[in-house]
């Protein structure tokens, strides 16, 4: 009889849960403001609350990495880091120690914190306890996303909330380059262009929402290490390619104003008015320009003008080279956004030639058009 007893007492405890497992449930909700809100199920072990860090940081956008022995988790971000390691009462938080209240632990994959150090490394505040919801609640919590790109021995760096332009000699000193004025919303990309003339044209494109149909877009021309001039521009759905060079000169659009800058000096040239010439409040895209003229199309309304520089005047192309069928579509159409597709494929002479890429038909024909002299 004592043999079955004890025989029993084993298996029970064979299949009584882990520590994690046997924890009380309770429920999270974490706020970042503007960024949105994430909630979920948490544990309650020891009287402390703990959260699955995964989504957190990811909504917070901090990089995670774990040492080799998969013990120690590392978080970095932007001017943050905080380090745990499965199973300590202490942990790393801006380079200083700190008292977890609760041990680390793994549950089925996936790394739980205490809840009060995560909103704390975070930079929230206002903890709160639902008693009739079982459900611990932060706002306030922050993000820490930043933007890396190596070129030429040097580190550029943008704060993804501030929007601030570092850049980082070898000697790992760094300064403030330039502020870009709004912050960066999800994905940014560079690109570096070194001129004949030596001056440096950084491009930072982020690309954001969904399905990531917004985009902005920046441009600083650099000199002997500074920013002499810069421009950003933010465009919605309807996207095109801006040139950016023409005749040795850089051409820099905000989408209301067009700088030409000559090259090696960096001074302005000229400023032309985008606006006025186009006719309608809106952001516009430089398509092509030359001497005497150049493309304009406005981003909401996608109409493709050609605009005289010297007379300063602007033909709407579509009522000058399409039939009726297709002058309906791009004054009526509205996907996948409104407007033309007319897109130059090469000038000869005074001639500009151009194709209609309409999306839903297969429009064969080149069209061609004169410049008046």
């Amino acid at each position: 009889m004592k043999q079955i007893i004890a025989a029993i007492i084993i298996a029970l405890a064979l299949i009584v849960p882990n520590t994690a497992d046997a924890a009380a449930q309770a429920k999270y909700d974490f706020s970042w403001g503007e960024r949105g809100s994430y909630s979920g199920i948490a544990l309650i072990k020891n009287g402390v609350t703990f959260v699955p860090i995964t989504h957190v940081i990811q909504y917070s956008q901090i990089e995670h990495s774990w040492d080799s022995s998969g013990k120690r988790a590392q978080f970095n971000g932007w001017k943050k880091s905080f380090a745990v390691r499965v199973g300590s009462l202490t942990g790393m938080l801006d380079g200083k120690v700190v008292n977890l209240q609760g041990a680390p632990f793994i549950f089925k994959e996936e790394l739980y914190l205490p809840a009060r150090f995560v909103v704390l490394a975070l930079g929230g505040g206002n903890v709160s306890w639902d008693a009739r919801t079982h459900t611990l609640k932060a706002d306030q919590l922050q993000s820490y996303k930043k933007y890396d790109f190596v070129h030429e021995g040097l580190k550029y760096t943008v704060a993804g909330k501030s929007g601030i332009l570092y850049v980082t000699d070898g000697k790992g000193v760094q300064r403030e380059l330039a502020n870009l004025g709004t912050p960066i919303n999800e994905f940014l990309t560079f690109s570096v262009e070194k001129t004949p003339g030596g001056l440096l044209v950084l491009s930072l494109h982020d690309n954001y929402g969904e399905p990531h149909f917004g985009n902005q877009l920046f441009t600083l021309v650099i000199k002997d290490g500074n920013v002499i001039s810069q421009a950003s521009v933010k465009y919605w759905n309807r996207f095109e390619t801006n040139v950016t060079r023409a005749e040795g000169q850089l051409l820099l659009n905000d989408g209301n104003t067009l700088k030409i800058i000559e090259d090696g000096t960096g001074n302005v040239m000229e400023t032309i008015d985008l606006v006025q010439l186009g006719g309608e409040e809106d952001d516009y895209f430089i398509e092509y320009f030359d001497k005497d003229v150049f493309l304009l199309r406005a981003n909401k309304s996608g109409i493709l003008k050609l605009i005289d520089r010297a007379a300063g005047t602007s033909t709407v192309l579509y009522k000058e080279l399409f039939d009726a069928k297709y002058q309906e579509y791009a004054e009526f159409n509205d996907s996948p956004y409104r407007g033309d597709f007319l897109k130059l494929i090469k000038r000869e002479g005074d001639m500009l030639y151009f194709k209609n890429n309409i999306p839903f038909d297969r429009d064969q024909t080149t069209y061609s058009y004169k410049i008046s002299a």
